[in-house]
């Protein structure tokens, strides 16, 4: 999702609380309050579809259902986003809600046809 710019995640539970690190491809590493908002939203999102992916491999398959989700994410990103939310599709519905139609466009351009429905509203 962020289009290789972070390529792993580690917990340090060397304190009071645990934190969680994100490892840069360059092998520097950052807490998760040192992210962006975006970053930090799609951090957030990987991780759901982590937990979602744990629940179908136990047999139980829930709805994805998003709403802006992609409003913090350049468009580069986005795109990256809506592709892994197409790999996800492959097993699961997934609903995308947006009023931003620059959306839709990189969808078009990022989401097999066969994947993607868009329903104007």
């Amino acid at each position: 999702m962020t289009r290789g710019e972070f390529v792993r995640l580690l917990s340090d539970d060397s304190g009071k609380e645990p934190i969680l690190i994100a490892q840069r491809k360059s092998g520097s590493r950052i807490c998760v309050e040192e992210m962006s908002e975006g970053t930090l939203d799609q951090l957030y999102l990987a991780l759901r579809l982590a937990a979602l992916d744990v629940r179908r491999a136990a047999g139980i398959d829930l709805p994805l259902i998003l709403d802006d989700v992609l409003m913090t994410s350049a468009e580069d990103r986005s795109g990256a986003i809506l592709g892994a939310l197409a790999d996800f599709a492959r097993g699961n519905q997934v609903l995308l809600f947006t009023h931003h139609r620059h959306i839709a466009d990189v969808a078009g351009r990022c989401v097999s046809p066969e994947t993607l429905t868009l329903v104007p509203l």
